[in-house]
């Protein structure tokens, strides 16, 4: 009967070279690295991840990353002036738009105090002048949704005018991609008099 011998490999070395001239593998605790035969870092082929514990390919995170919906919140002061809130690419659609006003701000009044949230095509696409009372602690809501077919910048102005102090905080939602919605069709008529409810017209 033949002897099994162990070599124990472990610890070959921090690099390892795959072929002559070709490129190489480089380990640390932290990472493993690939480097093409110039120190380049080296991209890596890999199939469609099929199981669970797969990695993804690009090609599977873009797909995926198309029909996202996000959600971001950034808050604001009285005097922030006109800011760029994010960059949407085209095929994106803003579903949603609030501004929220947890206090009341410190002004005279709010004929000259404007809160605004728009695009670089229209600064009120949104949210218009004289939409928000920063006068009254609320949330405004815009329902206005807008599909780009190019890619844009969404902004926010606010302009300060009688106001001396107030904080504010603007949400959007945006999809990436583009939303398919179903049309279910509507109510064509409708009873003015119901048994149960009274006269409902």
């Amino acid at each position: 009967m033949a002897d099994i011998k162990k070599y124990n490999l472990k610890g070959v070395g921090a690099n390892v070279e795959l072929g002559k001239q070709g490129s190489y593998i480089s380990g640390t605790s932290d990472a493993v690295s690939f480097f093409d035969n110039t120190d380049a870092l080296q991209k890596v082929s890999i199939a469609n991840a099929t199981l669970a514990g797969h990695a993804i390919t690009k090609a599977q995170l873009d797909d995926v990353s198309g029909d996202l919906i996000q959600h971001f919140t950034t808050e604001f002061e009285y005097d922030t002036g006109t800011v760029n809130l994010a960059n949407v690419t085209s095929g994106s659609r803003v579903i949603g738009v609030t501004v929220d006003i947890p206090t009341a701000w410190t002004a005279d009044n709010n004929t000259a105090t404007f809160v605004e949230v728009g695009d670089s095509g229209s600064a009120s696409r949104y949210i218009r002048t004289g939409d928000v009372d920063v006068l009254i602690a609320g949330q405004y809501h815009s329902q206005y949704q807008y599909e780009y077919d190019s890619a844009d910048t969404l902004t926010l102005k606010v302009t300060s005018g009688t106001a001396t102090a107030g904080v504010g905080s603007v949400s959007l939602v945006i999809s990436s991609g583009v939303i398919t919605v179903t049309d279910y069709g509507g109510i064509q008529s409708s009873a003015d008099v119901n048994s149960d409810l009274g006269n409902i017209a």
